[in-house]
């Protein structure tokens, strides 16, 4: 069974383009490296009501996995905590654990306790605090409809260094032995419109490997990047389906007097 995931990223920085959403790419892949499939990427600004909000239309969706960036730390407008709680009809509460951890951090930069800083151990009740190694604000874990929901900063240091250590282990108890493989092949002198009958046609026999085409070069020199993919837990066997696809597109493609160059 393919386990579904979301992505949710938060930040007004994300909004207006002054940041690129470069957490959302980097969990993509790492979620896709694990054998999970990302069918949905999200971002809104930092209220309340937004993040509430789209984190109640993922749970309606039924994910197996929804994985939110930003709004963990200390500030007015980090408000995700919040908006986790007023989606899950739960209010907020000290975390003790997370409150230990985001004390014993300021203590080991000599720097004590205050409101601000107490504040990023507020969470749900029934959470997990997810250990930050190198920031403050501990990220959250929880369970509701179905769902693992994780809560990491948007800092992109913390935030990969937190999926490496702790995330990734979760998702692999869970998950099983699940892996992700895919190769590619350049076509060339062929045009997109005329590749996609031919990717029709090739389909049925493709057996569970997802085939994408990406042109570029235009009409009049058209080169086409042809990107395969397969997600399964029997690797020897996905490597031998994954090589008989692409074999097999190729075969085709020549046979429409496509040319295939060095993809």
């Amino acid at each position: 069974m393919t386990i579904r995931a979301e992505i949710l990223t938060l930040g007004r920085e994300l909004l207006i383009g002054k940041t690129i959403n470069t957490n959302a790419s980097w969990i993509a892949g790492q979620l896709t490296s694990l054998g999970i499939s990302v069918e949905r990427i999200t971002v809104v600004t930092d209220t309340i009501n937004q993040i509430s909000g789209a984190i109640a239309d993922s749970l309606q969706r039924r994910p197996d996995v929804l994985l939110t960036t930003g709004g963990l730390g200390p500030t007015y407008d980090d408000l995700t905590a919040d908006g986790l709680s007023s989606a899950l009809h739960l209010p907020k509460e000290t975390n003790r654990v997370a409150l230990e951890q985001v004390a014993a951090r300021y203590r080991s930069i000599g720097l004590e306790m205050t409101p601000a800083r107490a504040k990023m151990a507020m969470m749900p009740p029934g959470s997990t605090p997810i250990p930050n190694e190198t920031g403050t604000a501990p990220g959250i874990f929880m369970e509701s409809a179905g769902a693992m929901i994780f809560c990491l900063p948007g800092v992109p240091g913390e935030m990969t260094r937190m999926f490496d250590s702790w995330v990734s282990r979760v998702l692999r108890e869970r998950a099983g032995p699940a892996s992700f493989l895919e190769t590619t092949l350049l076509v060339e002198g062929m045009p997109e419109s005329s590749l996609a009958p031919l990717i029709d046609e090739w389909g049925p026999r493709g057996r569970g490997v997802y085939l994408k085409s990406h042109p570029s070069g235009g009409e009049g020199k058209p080169t086409i990047l042809v990107h395969l993919s397969i997600a399964g837990k029997d690797r020897a066997a996905m490597s031998r389906q994954l090589s008989s696809a692409r074999s097999s597109f190729a075969a085709l493609v020549r046979r429409h007097r496509g040319r295939i160059g060095r993809g």
